[in-house]
């Protein structure tokens, strides 16, 4: 027996236990003692293997399990306590140092069981070093996380992770130079290879054959039950909580679909029918990651980004609105709410909240969605449910490392028949990141085509919307006599700053907002437009574009606040009693 494992044990417990003290904040003397106890069994199931197996602890394919063990017991608990120890005083996560110790055994059983009855090393031990890499990769990456955004990984991150559209991953790498990524891989390469290597190199030794496969059947009842949903060890760990919390979030979201009947059979709107006396249209235009700050229309920006809204900046049809924040720097987070009645200023949720969408089919108008932004990840969000009760719900083809530009949607308008009353969602690309990719090349005009240049790419990118939002205007205006046009960005963005799923600052949600009106409207509803021009300079966030929707629409409804609507005199919101990240800035801090 090797003399190094006889102190392994009572040092991995003493160490997890008195680690797991440290990196936690308000726990009660009940939670101490009871770790106290529940880490003895865990260090002594982490180490027995090696003891009766008479293994060094030097063995090449033992310190890959005990690395990764390591990492599991550290990574979170410590990375949480980084960030949140000087705003929580009640946190702990002992399922991280249990499921640590836990993986060092079990994967140490595996290893001398399969070396132990000479069970095709040379297949399987390779094996269990690439389930034990993956293993190790989870807290892996949450170190590269905090590298890089200087934060554990919060519910905004885990959300916008389970978002991600693999394009999206494609243009995060692309903004890196080409050293940079081949010095990840080949880490990450190098890594996977250490991690062979390391189980290929055994000494191959007697071992006490019953106890090996006492322990692996251990390790396979352990392994039942650290993988069950909700009730095992690995569930409960932080990260993986965390995981599964967003993911039944999502889940949660679904619900959205499954309360439609219920949901439009509760609601009343008048009129049902639109007023115009011929087929007219509205049209919404959502952008992505646009901040004011940048477009010349909002602010004294020193080139001219947005020409086209800048000229019509004068223009009685047009009002600007340039005190509107985003909700949150998130997309999907804010969109559940701008289009529905679910905001931060309400205890509704999501899935029983009406929509636009069902108050534009309720008023008497053919809906439609079209949307350059690939179903914003992998699965249906709150965004796609939304579109998807659309009358018409299209996206652009969202191939593999290809990009659309917004122009492709445009196409999409020529559908839209001029006889009947439409209400059409244009969903932009617009301004995300990666900038470069958003226009054509041949419309640079403040960046030197195809160089990565953010700034420049950036406002490259604002002139590109500024042209997409001056091509839908001239459509509607001539073929499908729309009536009124309103357009916001779902939030902002710092385009030399590192994106971040968290808040970044209030040059993350000063968004864009503009309206136009025809005359046929203005003078059909004078109030209603009287009431903006009032309006324009009042405090906004876009949590309450549902109701400004309502407004515009001119519409009653038992789901319709009419003092959350900035369309209407009775808007009793100020900048005081605004917020934004979801309830926990108040606008008045925005000192810029």
């Amino acid at each position: 027996m090797d003399i190094n494992s006889v102190y392994l044990a009572p040092g991995l417990y003493f160490f997890s236990y008195f680690y797991y003290l440290s990196v936690s904040h308000g726990l009660g003397n009940k939670a101490t003692f009871l770790q106290l106890r529940r880490f003895l069994p865990c260090a002594i199931v982490a180490v027995l293997p090696i003891m009766m197996g008479q293994v060094p602890l030097t063995a090449p394919y033992l310190s890959t399990s005990l690395l990764t063990g390591f990492l599991w017991i550290t990574t979170y608990p410590l990375l949480y306590f980084i960030t949140y120890r000087k705003s929580s005083t009640d946190f702990g996560f002992h399922f991280d140092p249990v499921f640590g110790m836990y993986i060092i055994g079990w994967m140490m059983s595996l290893k001398l069981l399969v070396i132990s009855l000479n069970l095709l090393p040379n297949v399987f031990m390779p094996v269990l070093a690439t389930v034990e890499f993956l293993i190790f990769m989870i807290p892996f990456a949450q170190w590269v996380y905090y590298y890089l955004y200087r934060t554990c990984v919060t519910e905004d991150g885990m959300m916008m992770i389970q978002e991600t559209h693999y394009n999206e991953i494609i243009e995060y790498f692309k903004s890196f130079s080409v050293g940079f990524n081949i010095i990840t891989f080949a880490l990450v390469a190098g890594l996977y290879a250490l991690f062979i290597w390391a189980n290929l190199e055994y000494t191959s030794v007697m071992l006490a054959l019953w106890l090996i496969i006492f322990l692996a059947g251990l390790s396979l009842v352990l392994g039942i039950y650290l993988w069950k949903k909700r009730k095992g060890v690995f569930i409960r760990t932080g990260i993986v909580e965390l995981y599964f919390d967003i993911k039944e979030y999502f889940e949660t979201t679904m619900l959205y679909q499954t309360n439609m009947k219920e949901r439009i059979k509760d609601l009343e709107v008048t009129p049902s029918v639109p007023e115009f006396k011929e087929p007219s249209t509205i049209i919404l235009v959502i952008g992505e990651s646009a901040s004011r700050d940048y477009m010349s229309a909002f602010t004294d920006y020193e080139h001219e980004t947005t020409p086209w809204l800048s000229a019509k900046k004068q223009d009685s049809h047009f009002i600007l609105y340039p005190n509107s924040y985003s909700s949150i720097p998130h997309t999907v987070s804010s969109l559940e709410r701008a289009l529905t009645e679910f905001n931060q200023y309400n205890d509704k949720q999501f899935y029983t909240s009406c929509s636009i969408i069902d108050i534009a089919h309720k008023a008497g108008y053919t809906t439609h969605w079209y949307s350059n932004q690939g179903h914003l990840g992998c699965a249906d969000t709150p965004v796609t449910l939304v579109a998807n009760t659309s009358g018409t719900a299209k996206w652009t083809k969202q191939n593999l490392n290809e990009v659309q530009y917004d122009e492709m949607l445009l196409e999409y308008l020529d559908e839209i028949d001029p006889t009947k009353n439409n209400f059409v969602v244009v969903h932009l690309k617009g301004n995300h990141f990666n900038f470069i990719n958003r226009y054509p090349q041949s419309f640079a005009k403040f960046s030197e085509p195809g160089k990565y240049d953010l700034i420049n790419n950036y406002i490259d990118s604002i002139a590109y919307t500024d042209y997409i939002l001056q091509k839908i205007w001239e459509y509607g205006k001539e073929k499908l006599n729309m009536q009124a046009m309103l357009y916001f960005s779902d939030h902002a963005t710092i385009p030399d700053k590192r994106r971040s799923p968290d808040f970044g600052g209030f040059g993350t949600v000063r968004i864009p907002m503009f309206t136009y009106f025809s005359d046929n409207y203005i003078e059909k509803y004078p109030e209603t437009y009287q009431a903006l021009l009032d309006n324009k300079n009042k405090y906004f966030t876009n949590d309450l574009a549902y109701e400004l929707v309502c407004g515009i629409l001119n519409i009653k409804s038992n789901h319709y606040d009419e003092t959350n609507s900035l369309a209407s005199p009775l808007y009793k919101y100020t900048r005081d009693m605004l917020k934004t990240n979801l309830g926990q800035r108040s606008l008045s801090e925005d000192v810029d």
